[in-house]
């Protein structure tokens, strides 16, 4: 069996992405950390490189993989170094310390795809979800479960020409604006809400990931149009105000985990802890409901209220 901390430094690095912060996370030091994770590596025939933004593993991992699912078990078992990871937004919403047992992560992602793949491998042991973009529960080894309902709101600073509009505002007069850009695929679920209402610009998002055309130019920021919540709208500062026209889907919080892991004592207090974070939060806003576990595990086509806009 591989070591606690030598598979740690290695999943470490994978999950928080430098060495100095796998140090400070995990109480090593960082020679211990970059010698850990080469010895794993070595010892499971694995390379490890930079990519663009993420270390990336190549070789046969199966081996490695089942070591992991064995750290896991040990990591549920002694009750500690559990570890948790959230989308930007919701990391200093909902954990603004690390709740008992677990290791927050950075808190940085603006998409999908990573941090579930994270999941999938072991490497981290809990993700806070944007909803509707979680597994959905025909997943075999993932639950999500669900915390918090409420509307996806669009937003623009104050004096912006669709304020003008009125409740007449519809999404073509929003389409002739600048919309805050999300990567292609970054929530594919929310990006079909997007693509219904006409508000999804591929051009905006090429593949090279270049900036849109728009960006730059003198006023862009003062006319572009983001998507936020009644929790996040407080981020954007006064200056913002929300449109009357709402995007037809419902958005949320939801807590994703191994599915084997639903029911530990572990997971039962993360759950109790964010709901009550988020019961916290509500009182201060309008329209944010808290879910209880008659409403823990969801199918994501639920979420789509308007009969224009169909889940994917």
């Amino acid at each position: 069996m591989v070591g606690i901390d030598c598979l740690a430094s290695l999943d470490g690095l994978i999950w928080l992405r430098t060495g100095s912060r796998v140090a400070a996370k995990f109480n090593l030091d960082q020679s211990s950390v970059s010698r850990n994770s080469r010895r794993c590596a070595d010892l499971f025939s694995v390379s490890l490189r930079r990519g663009d933004a993420e270390w990336i593993l190549t070789g046969d991992q199966v081996l490695l993989n089942l070591q992991r699912h064995v750290h896991q078990l040990v990591r549920y078992r002694d009750y500690k170094s559990l570890r948790l990871e959230a989308q930007h937004w919701m990391g200093p919403l909902l954990c603004p310390s690390p709740p008992p047992g677990w290791i927050a992560g950075n808190f940085d992602y603006l998409e999908y795809h990573r941090p579930l793949q994270l999941l999938r491998e072991r490497v981290i042991d809990a993700w806070i979800a944007s909803y509707p973009d979680v597994p959905g529960p025909e997943d075999p080894d993932l639950c999500s479960i669900r915390l918090s309902r409420m509307p996806s709101l669009l937003t623009v600073k104050a004096g912006h020409p669709l304020l003008e509009l009125g409740d007449r505002v519809t999404f073509a007069d929003i389409s002739c604006y600048p919309f805050l850009p999300l990567p292609e695929d970054a929530f594919p679920v929310f990006q079909a809400v997007l693509e219904g209402c006409g508000l999804w610009d591929p051009s905006a998002r090429r593949a090279d990931r270049k900036s849109p055309t728009w960006c730059g130019q003198p006023g862009f920021e003062e006319l572009m149009v983001a998507v936020a919540t009644p929790l996040t709208m407080p981020l954007y500062g006064e200056s913002f105000q929300a449109l009357p026209l709402r995007l037809p889907v419902s958005v949320g919080d939801a807590l994703v985990v191994g599915r084997e892991f639903v029911h530990t004592p572990q997971v039962k207090l993360l759950t109790t802890l964010l709901r009550r974070r988020l019961t916290a939060l509500a009182a201060t806003v309008a329209e944010v409901v808290v879910l209880d576990d008659s409403e823990a595990e969801f199918s994501r086509d639920q979420t789509f209220d308007h009969p224009g806009v169909m889940a994917p």
